[in-house]
């Protein structure tokens, strides 16, 4: 056994910790061939990953990136640092544009499809594109958009791999649904051209190791737009818009985005899954320690998020903080945050660290105020925070677009006021909540309701302005494009 197929398995088998030190010592003692320094960069990535190291992640997969001598890796590579770069604090919109573009530089000679013949549909055929549509975090906000189009429009879903779930067998029944694995990427591409596709919409963007992009890049549909299941701009030319709003995008980030800004008056609309709306409120005992709480990936978090809510905690003697890991049932990552607790010498006798839960829903009666993280904050988690009964504190970033995520989801619930614009306003908004415990705790049961009648569950409202911004872009793009 080589030594990459042996790290590989040390990796498989959870062996994180050895797997690093075998390919520090491998590079430390020069054993790496040079055509395969990006294989060793590319487990690196993913034992940072599997600690929740992801400074260490987003240097690894950069290196992978500059190292593969393979294009289509090398963009995947990227996809993965991009991802990931949204979650470093300080690093402004003009560097992280700069990233992108540099990204955009591995497409310059990609060649497209040929135009397909010009035909006009009695009704526009939108197809949506993704790596897999399982249950999943991106399908709480695409779910319902799918479904309400198909009543003026001919709708396709073209999943990339052939994962099923049982929301995959309830979408089947309602779109024109198809599964294209096992083809080239040229070949995915074609499968949508000969459909005729007029709008093609992205749910992948740099997710999944950018996979949709790659297959976006040879113009199989003549409109081509993104912006559901990614949150920030693409980078790239063949995307021509991009569906957002004022919050996430305010006037004057234009330069940031490669695409065409289709502001809608809210970017999204959240549909609780059955398992959600089966939950109840779960009320908290009046005699319970303030207990604060954060229920989201442990990548988004840094030592910048910890010292805010470390000072929070120093300002409320006896309250709590539950930190959870939404994305993995991994107790390497809970180490790693341990670690970062205890290097800032926080008070870690009141928090506590846990890891993934599959019944995670339940988790939301043991916290009274969930703090987001930043700059990458909550979309997914916050919806879902929010619906669960728990008021959630969120700051917003000046103009980076993953960073006022959660500032989206609040205004669309109309709880603006629960967003800060810098790291002090959070932390006293965190303290006056607290400060009035029994307010908050009296007005959970009261918030589902209210998040049910608010904008980001007005599905009708979102429908109608939706398809107004695909009709605005095909009249716009679409001769153009044919």
């Amino acid at each position: 056994m080589d030594d990459y197929t042996a790290l590989r398995e040390d990796i498989h088998q959870g062996y994180i910790y050895e797997a690093i030190e075998g390919i520090l010592y491998l590079r430390a003692h020069e054993e790496i061939p040079a055509d395969e320094q990006w294989r060793f960069s590319e487990m690196m990535g993913a034992c940072c990953g599997a600690l929740a190291d992801t400074e260490g992640a987003i240097a690894a997969y950069f290196e992978a990136a500059t190292e593969d001598k393979f294009l289509r890796s090398q963009r995947q590579h990227f996809s993965n640092y991009l991802y990931l770069c949204h979650a470093v604090p300080n690093l402004t919109p003009k560097e992280l544009k700069a990233q992108f573009d540099m990204y955009a530089t591995l497409y310059r000679h990609e060649e497209p499809l040929p135009p397909r013949a010009d035909v006009r549909h009695e009704r526009l055929r939108i197809g949506f594109l993704a790596q897999h549509f399982l249950s999943s975090s991106s399908s709480l906000f695409y779910e319902g958009l799918l479904r309400g189009l198909t009543e003026q429009y001919d709708v396709y879903a073209y999943a990339l791999d052939d994962r099923a779930d049982g929301f995959t067998e309830s979408l089947r029944g309602a779109v024109n649904y198809h599964a294209l694995a096992n083809l080239s990427i040229e070949e995915q591409a074609e499968r949508i051209r000969v459909d005729e596709i007029d709008v093609l919409v992205d749910l992948g963007g740099h997710t999944d190791g950018g996979m949709t992009l790659m297959v976006l890049a040879h113009r199989p549909a003549p409109v081509q737009i993104s912006g559901i299941g990614w949150f920030a701009t693409t980078g790239v030319p063949f995307v021509d818009g991009f569906l957002t709003d004022n919050v996430l995008s305010p006037a004057g980030t234009e330069e940031f985005y490669s695409e065409e800004l289709l502001r809608l008056p809210y970017a999204f609309h959240f549909t609780p899954d059955s398992a959600m709306r089966a939950s109840a409120v779960a009320e908290r005992p009046a005699d319970a320690p303030v207990t604060f709480g954060v229920f989201q990936n442990f990548m988004k978090i840094n030592e910048e998020c910890l010292k805010v809510w470390g000072r929070i905690l120093k300002k409320l003697p006896q309250a709590q903080l539950i930190l959870q890991d939404a994305a993995v049932d991994s107790p390497l990552r809970v180490t790693t945050i341990l670690e970062m607790i205890e290097g800032l010498k926080l008070p870690a006798k009141r928090i506590f660290v846990r890891t993934g839960k599959r019944d995670y829903l339940g988790d939301y009666g043991d916290i009274d105020i969930a703090l987001d993280t930043f700059p990458y904050t909550g979309g997914a988690s916050t919806a879902t925070t929010l619906y669960m009964g728990v008021p959630v504190v969120s700051l917003c970033g000046e103009t980076h677009h993953a960073s006022r995520l959660g500032a989206a989801m609040l205004t669309a619930a109309g709880k603006s006021a629960w967003i800060a614009e810098d790291a002090r306003t959070y932390e006293n908004l965190a303290v006056r909540m607290a400060e009035d415990i029994a307010a908050v705790r009296a007005s959970r049961a009261a918030l589902r309701g209210e998040v049910e009648k608010s904008a980001l569950m007005d599905g009708a409202s979102y429908l109608s302005a939706v398809t107004d911004a695909i009709e605005r872009i095909w009249a716009e793009r679409g001769d153009f494009a044919q």
